[in-house]
């Protein structure tokens, strides 16, 4: 009998390979059977030459070598022979098998994977329940081992569980992935599993059973319907309150649309989700809508906002509030928005604010008239100086004993100015009056008080003069004056004007004292010929001691 015939017949599984590899010399039937091995195809001729032919070339060096068929790991061992005068090499095909030690830890783990993981055979029961089982039953594994769902839970419970899913697990050799609910009568209580059972089959292809892992699902499922009641209040609670609410996503479409929403658009919400603004409400009004919407996803912020609705009877106004949602990943993705109508306030807003204007209107009306009357009060029509009375206000300021600094003053009048009005009309004369007005304003200081004091007369006071600098001030107007009154006016021949000058500290002398020592001074100038300036004597008050 050949080596091939003795092979051939062998229960265990070999496969003999000779001079040329490419070919093997025999697959025996135990490993077809055990490798699922088949060179005639050309999946099994890529597996023999891609997996299996550098694994035996290893396998002639080191023994027990291991190599993966699939999802199954096999143990190779080779051995050579002389057949013929030919090499042969026979390799044995064997399955891993456990050690003590990895098979605990297996057990280990299966114990300590926080779900329910057993066995069963084709007659449906237990050959096998890690701890997880053992502690729901409150059994040890050799009381569960050779029991079935039955004897466990209840007979209907066990009956419902065999005919409705394992059966079909083990009998059609299908996987199931399916939620159970079932009744543990020592724990008087309901319990719901995610249950994932799979069939197991021998090395022939026979059915030996099922392999089921199973997750207690029951605090997820009490959870989620806690979530279902909540869900209700809140849409009972958001269809109710009285504003507008919605989510859109970042493609501005929505989410959800409360019923105030749905009502506003005249569409039930299955019509409302997953369209966009512009779907709703066109092009013009959609960008409206949109533009507020862009911004919170562009800013991450809330965006408090205005937004106006055009029917073609009314427009509505709503104060809308739009609030960015993150996802899991800190991301924002939707964003959810609630509306006020507030058309009615807009409304009164726009009623109160036309009143508001009518009214600032006639305030400002009284303010102006009050401004006027009070600058009427204090200042020359004519000129825009301060007049008579408002320097007697002022003066009663500079006057005080606590005031050491001195005070200049001048006395200032148009010469022969009769002849200008008679010559040239009250309009011209007027004319010539405003050219003094001006002048005095352009060349004195802001401290200083400039009045027209009546008729051609003004009078300039000048609160902290130095010494000689009223008189020299005097001087400069009367000569200013003279000129630009002959480039204003060529054809009213020389206009000039006499200046009488007095000065004395504040403490010192009253306005009065500095007024007539002027006035005296203003005579003596126009005694003198007119366009010259006089200075006059103040005899000081008294101190007190």
């Amino acid at each position: 009998m050949s080596v091939l015939n003795v092979f051939a017949q062998l229960e265990q599984a070999y496969i003999l390979v000779g001079s040329d590899p490419s070919e093997p010399l025999l697959v025996n039937a135990k490993a077809a059977l055990l490798t699922g091995l088949d060179i005639t195809t050309s999946q099994g001729r890529d597996t023999w030459l891609n997996v299996l032919l550098p694994a035996i070339e290893t396998a002639r060096s080191v023994k027990n070598t291991q190599v993966y068929l699939g999802q199954k790991a096999f143990l190779l061992c080779c051995s050579e022979i002389q057949e013929a005068g030919q090499l042969v090499v026979a390799v044995h095909f064997s399955r891993p098998e456990l050690s003590d030690a990895e098979r605990q830890n297996f057990y280990a783990m299966l114990d300590n994977l926080g779900a329910y993981v057993y066995c069963k055979d084709v007659n449906y029961n237990y050959t096998y329940a890690n701890k997880q089982v053992c502690e729901l039953f409150e059994l040890n594994q050799e009381d569960i081992v050779g029991a079935n769902d039955c004897q466990l839970f209840d007979e209907a419970t066990g009956r419902k569980m065999i005919e409705q899913i394992d059966s079909r697990v083990i009998e059609q050799g299908i996987t199931l992935e399916t939620e159970e609910r079932n009744y543990v009568q020592n724990h008087d209580e309901y319990r719901d599993y995610l249950t994932v059972k799979k069939p197991l089959f021998d090395e022939t292809g026979a059915p030996l059973g099922l392999f089921g892992i199973s997750m207690d699902i029951t605090e997820l499922k009490q959870t989620q319907k806690r979530l279902y009641i909540s869900e209700q209040r809140l849409s009972t609670i958001l269809d109710n309150v009285g504003a507008y609410i919605f989510i859109k996503d970042k493609e501005r479409r929505f989410q959800y649309a409360n019923k105030q929403t749905e009502a506003l658009f005249r569409l039930q919400q299955h019509d409302i989700i997953g369209k966009n603004n512009f779907d709703l409400l066109g092009e013009e009004q959609g960008e409206e809508f949109d533009r507020t919407d862009r911004e919170v996803f562009e800013s991450g912020e809330r965006v408090d906002c205005l937004e106006s609705f055009a029917t073609p009877d009314k427009v509505y106004y709503y104060w809308t509030v739009k609030i960015p949602l993150q996802n899991e990943a800190g991301e924002i993705d939707s964003y959810i928005g609630l509306s006020t109508d507030i058309t009615e306030q807009k409304r009164l807003e726009n009623q109160i604010r036309s009143y508001n204007d009518a009214l600032q209107t006639k305030i400002k009306e009284v303010t102006d008239l009050k401004d006027n009357l009070e600058y009427q009060a204090t200042h020359d029509v004519l000129t825009g100086l301060f007049n008579r009375r408002m320097l007697e206000t002022l003066s009663e300021q500079i006057f005080v004993p606590e005031n050491t600094q001195l005070v200049g003053m001048l006395m200032l009048d148009l010469d022969r100015f009769k002849r200008v009005n008679d010559e040239f009309g009250h309009k011209k004369g007027d004319d010539v009056i405003r050219l003094l007005a001006q002048l005095m304003t352009e060349e004195c200081r802001s401290s200083d008080v400039i009045c027209r004091y009546g008729g051609e007369e003004f009078i300039l006071l000048m609160p902290g003069a130095l010494p000689g600098k009223a008189l020299s001030k005097a001087e400069w107007l009367r000569k200013r004056y003279k000129q630009v009154a002959k480039e204003e006016f060529p054809f009213m021949g020389e206009l000039t004007l006499s200046v009488g000058v007095s000065e004395a500290p504040a403490n010192k002398v009253s306005f009065e004292q500095l007024y007539l020592a002027a006035d005296k001074a203003l005579y003596k100038a126009k005694e003198n010929g007119r366009n010259c300036c006089a200075e006059g004597t103040i005899h000081p008050l008294p101190e007190v001691i």
